[in-house]
């Protein structure tokens, strides 16, 4: 998968995560004894068909969704040589799966 069609995916994604949390946040104000709603089994399909589109044996994807909040917190990834690759865009996420020398 090309870098233009990843990012115009992961924005996707990234905008519906953010439309379920809204979502659970609007309904939690109406009914204060209200859960969550939840759209798991849909986002895992993407984020699966993702992953197997660009590749990704070592699940950066899934880690950099729900492990680094979408960018919001460091990967704290480094290469081979020591030095820190930066992870905070869909860019830096991109090239990241497509490094070589972690």
């Amino acid at each position: 998968m090309n870098k233009e069609t990843f990012i115009k995916l992961m924005t996707e994604l990234v905008s519906i995560i953010k439309d379920e949390e809204n979502l659970n946040k609007a309904f939690k104000k109406f009914e204060p004894e209200f859960n969550r709603i939840s759209f798991g089994r849909y986002e895992t399909l993407v984020v699966r068909s993702l992953e197997f589109g660009m590749n990704d044996k070592d699940k950066w994807i899934s880690y950099w969704i729900y492990d680094c909040s979408m960018g919001k917190e460091d990967m704290k990834v480094t290469g081979k040589n020591g030095k820190k690759i930066p992870t905070k865009t869909l860019t830096n996420l991109y090239n990241l799966i497509n490094r070589k020398d972690i």
